[in-house]
């Protein structure tokens, strides 16, 4: 009995956990024990709210009155204590009335969570590369991605699925990429931006069944019919620098002069 005590706990518990619009994004970033113990924590709330609703009920025999209410009763047929499997019914309902609020909570959360309490979870659970890529998804700002093998990209990335636990790939919708020369200075020589005002106009962008007027293809296996068919998709592990990313800022610091907290150090400071 114990054993099936316990395993209602946790199916409900992770019933709970997984089906919550913001605790899953805790959930599926736990392992191992830590699973079982928010599982197991969530199922004895929920068991523990539901047996005190049957004691309430059961005090005051609702059922009966129920029951007593109506008029025909000669054809109804009453459950007495001494029905056989009584006590497996009870906990039957019990987990029934556990199963009802946990539902209702979770529907409650999905239908009334805030932004601000999702962007909270989120910021309680997400690393710094992850609330950079939330952020500029939010502001519909640019990032900067620089991988390890030199290459840089300048673009507005997606949102990352939290729901499938680590982040791994980042989608992004390139506006520049380049390289890191030898001096480890940028070298953009790809602008995307261009390409997208040439040839993909607002009208465009809703409609993702239209080819731009004008747009001609070499080869037809490989048509872009839309912005989106340009998004990359970036490895997290090959990411060595990422950063948000202005390009009047960019332009101003390459035109800048040469700063003079930038020189030889002082005669007094040279030893």
């Amino acid at each position: 009995m114990g054993a099936l005590v316990l395993g209602v706990v946790l199916i409900l518990g992770y019933f709970y956990q997984s089906y919550h619009p913001y605790r899953r994004l805790r959930l599926v970033r736990s392992s191992g024990y830590h699973i079982y113990f928010k599982a197991g924590l969530s199922g004895v709330v929920f068991l523990l709210l539901a047996a005190a609703t049957w004691l309430l009920i059961d005090f005051l025999d609702l059922p009966s009155r129920l029951i007593d209410g109506v008029e025909d009763r000669p054809k109804l047929t009453f459950i007495e204590q001494n029905t056989p499997n009584w006590g497996e019914i009870k906990a039957f309902a019990i987990f029934l009335i556990a199963l009802f609020y946990c539902s209702l909570h979770i529907l409650f959360c999905k239908w009334f969570a805030s932004k601000e309490t999702i962007y909270g979870a989120l910021a309680s659970i997400a690393n710094d590369l992850e609330m950079l890529v939330v952020n500029s998804t939010i502001e519909v700002t640019p990032i900067r991605f620089e991988l390890d093998c030199g290459k840089v990209y300048v673009g507005l990335p997606e949102a990352p699925d939290f729901a499938s636990g680590e982040i791994k790939f980042i989608t992004l919708l390139p506006l520049l990429s380049g390289y890191v020369n030898d001096e480890k200075k940028i070298i953009f020589n790809n602008n995307y931006f261009l390409h997208y005002e040439e040839h993909f106009s607002e009208e465009d962008d809703d409609e993702d069944d239209i080819i731009p007027e004008g747009y001609e293809f070499a080869n037809s296996t490989n048509e872009h019919t839309t912005i989106n068919d340009f998004s990359i998709v970036v490895p997290v592990d090959q990411i060595v620098v990422a950063s948000r990313f202005s390009i009047d800022a960019f332009i101003e610091f390459r035109q800048a002069k040469k700063s003079s907290l930038i020189g030889p150090p002082a005669p007094n400071q040279q030893n």
